[in-house]
């Protein structure tokens, strides 16, 4: 168990088993629970098909073998991987034999852009054929499509209604007994429900789909409720807790808990201070690519926290987790730009990071591209676009931004306040949402 008195013992302890398991991935879920397919792709008649035999059987329109055989070459299960045999066999169970579980994995390859070129809305095209079948893992995959408005337009209540199918359970017509709700679809349901998406708030709401979700053994549950416990939403704030959550998920390699853990250390929060604990794990989710984790890991190397301070690796880092959208790792560079740590003073390039952060709606990338626009360093003086981005900021509860604010109007027109006051209006913050994509069909 992770405590509080112990972090570094823990790190020694869990390490091994962090490194040793791959990250399983948000949307791992590509096989089908409806009545038309078989539970799991090991568990189908064919799990112990020799591949000629499958093959055999596939090419005589036998529509099981054909998904089985596409899932073959998903999976690299018995062949060589080659998703782009796997949508072949894919789609034309998916055509001819109306196969949900074919249309769902062919919808997963267009999503992940794996044997096929990448498209969103094939893919939701493919998950709606295959959810008005029944398919709860269909449900699930189009749900996040309209979630996070890939191949469709932003639709939060009707990825909570997919979400809400998917999620419920339903009684099995073979056996008689309940069968669990899809673990994912409950876990992102919580979110919405967290988060206040396509529904009111409901922290306790949320809790009990983490809960359900967490049953199933879901990582991103155990994460998402350690989360709660270390906010206290829904339930009393209880640090150990959350670190009991943290770590259940840690074990099948989450990286959001890996950060969330270094975070814990690094800041003290109810633990005794351990900065060499925070490096590790901050490091960890660094390499597997997650950006938050690079950012936080480049502030401790830019300020030399706990490590020996190195502003050109910590540029290197930064200048990374920015370029995969995070938001505060593009304004941190942007200051490191404007103030020459680590890389060379350039204010253009400057103002372009902070834009980048400023259109996501980071008050911090609003309040310095705003200074930078008003100073004109940048090569432009932009007096009305910058206090578009200060009102933007005040508007968002930033206090520093209404003082600036009331000085550069002291040198504005009415006319260039109107305009920028138009500006104001029209902007809709556009956040970069990280994911953590997936890799195919479970088995």
């Amino acid at each position: 168990m992770l405590t509080v008195e112990d972090g570094a013992r823990y790190s020694m302890r869990t390490r091994h088993l962090v490194l040793a398991l791959p990250v399983v991935l948000v949307l791992n879920s590509c096989n089908s629970p409806d009545s038309t397919d078989w539970r799991t792709p090991i568990e189908s008649p064919f799990a112990k098909t020799p591949i000629e035999e499958l093959q055999e059987r596939a090419e005589l329109n036998d529509f099981f073998a054909m998904v089985h055989l596409g899932w073959r070459y998903d999976t690299g299960t018995g062949v060589k991987q080659n998703p782009r045999e796997a949508a072949i066999w894919y789609r034309l169970a998916g055509e001819k034999g109306s196969h949900s579980m074919a249309q769902n994995n062919l919808g997963c390859l267009y999503r992940d852009g794996r044997g096929v070129t990448q498209d969103y809305k094939m893919a939701a095209a493919l998950f709606r054929s295959a959810e008005k079948l029944g398919n709860r893992h269909a449900k699930t995959n189009l749900g996040w499509l309209y979630e996070r408005g890939y191949g469709v337009a932003v639709d939060y209540p009707q990825a909570l209604k997919l979400y809400t199918e998917a999620a419920t359970e339903m009684r099995n017509q073979k056996t008689g007994a309940m069968d669990p709700g899809h673990a994912m679809a409950q876990n992102n349901l919580g979110c919405l429900y967290r988060d206040g998406k396509g529904t009111r708030a409901d922290p306790y709401r949320a809790i009990k789909w983490f809960r359900k979700a967490a049953e199933s053994g879901n990582h991103h549950a155990y994460y998402n409720l350690g989360v709660m416990y270390e906010r206290g939403l829904g339930v009393k704030a209880d640090i150990q807790k959350a670190l009991n959550y943290y770590e259940k998920a840690l074990a099948a390699g989450n990286v959001y808990s890996m950060n969330a853990v270094a975070w814990i250390f690094e800041k003290g929060n109810k633990v005794p201070q351990n900065y060499p604990f925070a490096i590790r794990y901050y490091k960890l989710a660094a390499d597997e690519g997650y950006s938050m984790a690079m950012y936080n890991l480049a502030c401790m190397l830019r300020d030399g926290r706990g490590i020996a301070a190195d502003p050109i690796a910590a540029s290197v880092l930064m200048l990374k987790a920015a370029e995969k959208g995070n938001a505060y790792a593009q304004a941190a560079f942007a200051w490191m730009l404007e103030k020459g740590v680590g890389v060379n003073k350039d204010y253009v390039k400057a103002a372009q990071w902070y834009r980048q952060a400023a259109e996501q709606g980071l008050s911090v990338g609003q309040i310095q591209l705003a200074l930078l626009l008003a100073s004109g360093v940048s090569g432009e003086k932009g007096m009305v676009a910058a206090y578009k981005w200060l009102a933007v900021a005040a508007g968002n509860g930033h206090e520093g931004a209404g003082k600036f604010l009331k000085t550069i109007a002291k040198d504005m027109t009415k006319e260039q306040v109107a305009d920028a006051k138009t500006m104001v209006a029209q902007f809709i913050a556009k956040p970069v949402i990280e994911d953590v994509r997936p890799e195919g069909p479970q088995s």
